[in-house]
């Protein structure tokens, strides 16, 4: 019977699920397994797992998510109904109301006037 000696290092493991290898075949997600890699059977793999440092060690993958930021869209635009820019305003003239006190009794324009000043 031979006996084939295969050295693996925790690191190079780790490395390996970093780069997107799963640890069995039937899980690849495009990127290879370790099972392939290390010409490993699953029983194999099972017992390497079983290392305390690798128990919890899982494929890592990255997904790009590419935004075109070279489009000049705007989400956010502000309403502008019923509000004006302060811009708009630079001409506007305050009216005053027009208040007279005729025998102690007070007279006022408008009966909006009446709550101005509460």
């Amino acid at each position: 019977m031979a006996i084939n000696k295969v050295d693996l290092t925790v690191t190079q493991l780790v490395n390996d699920l970093n780069e997107g290898l799963t640890w069995l075949k039937k899980d690849d997600l495009g990127y290879g397994s370790i099972e392939v890699k290390y010409n490993a059977n699953p029983n194999q793999i099972a017992a390497i797992r079983k290392h305390p440092a690798l128990k919890d060690a899982e494929t890592s993958i990255t997904i790009f998510n590419i935004i075109d930021d070279t489009k000049n869209e705007t989400t956010n635009k502000t309403k502008e109904w019923p509000y004006k820019s302060s811009s708009n305003r630079t001409n506007t003239q305050l009216e005053q109301p027009i208040i007279s006190v005729v025998n102690n009794e007070t007279t006022v324009d408008s009966a909006a006037d009446i709550f101005a000043n509460l």
